[in-house]
């Protein structure tokens, strides 16, 4: 029993080992830094990305950038993707964040000028049931801070870039109202709202859809006993 998990450990870092030597860097906004920290309080707050042209579309590696300052200890983000196809009255049309296709649920974060997190693969997986991360060519990724007490004096949030080198974006972005739901907003001093980002992605095919669920699962597996030992 005991050679038959190590077989399947090694099939399931191989998996992952092919997957990160096939992604392609499908969206980059990291590069045209705005000099622009954006607080958003404790209020979700998404950005529409377009992705480059091409058949990638299952995330192997998401990144982005945060800050921090006067943190107490306690302070969680969340990370979440988003289809467009929610009705959105205002516009008349199916483009407001609707369908969650990515839900990494609250996880801690430390104060810092700024820093880089990396969704890799291994990771998306455990934060999506053991499935692969699919997304359209167009989706809305957001974020939301979890016990930023501006009361104390901490603050955090996201720095802006834009343009984007590759892939494209919108210089509007999404902000979940408590009240009224995803309202779509602008700067007043008319500066993209793009925050930085980076999406690696690999192409959906049915050989690597088995390999996502079945190391998945495996990872869930290895974690729960890791846990109990």
């Amino acid at each position: 029993m005991k050679r038959i998990k190590v077989l399947l450990a090694a099939g399931f870092v191989g998996g992952f080992v092919a997957v990160a030597a096939a992604q392609t860097l499908v969206y980059d906004n990291s590069s045209n830094d705005q000099l622009v920290r954006f607080n958003p309080g404790t209020v979700e707050v998404g950005d529409e990305i377009i992705l480059a042209s091409g058949p990638e579309r299952m995330i192997s590696l998401f990144q982005f950038q945060y800050w921090g300052e006067n943190f107490s200890g306690d302070e969680q983000i969340r990370v979440r993707f988003y289809a467009n196809d929610a009705f959105y009255a205002s516009h008349g049309t199916f483009i407001a964040p609707g369908t969650i296709l990515y839900d990494s649920g609250w996880f801690p974060i430390v104060a810092t000028p700024r820093q880089t997190i990396l969704l890799d693969y291994a990771t998306l997986l455990a934060g999506n049931s053991g499935n692969p991360v699919i997304v359209p060519d167009s989706f809305t990724w957001s974020v939301q801070f979890l016990n930023v007490d501006s009361g104390a004096g901490e603050r955090a949030g996201l720095d802006v870039y834009s343009p984007p080198t590759v892939g494209n974006n919108y210089t509007s972005y999404w902000e979940n109202d408590p009240l009224n739901g995803w309202l779509l907003k602008t700067n007043q001093w008319g500066i993209p709202m793009d925050f930085g980002a980076k999406v690696y992605a690999v192409v959906p095919e049915p050989s690597v859809l088995a390999l996502g669920l079945g190391g998945g699962l495996l990872f869930v597996l290895l974690r729960g006993r890791r846990f109990q030992s």
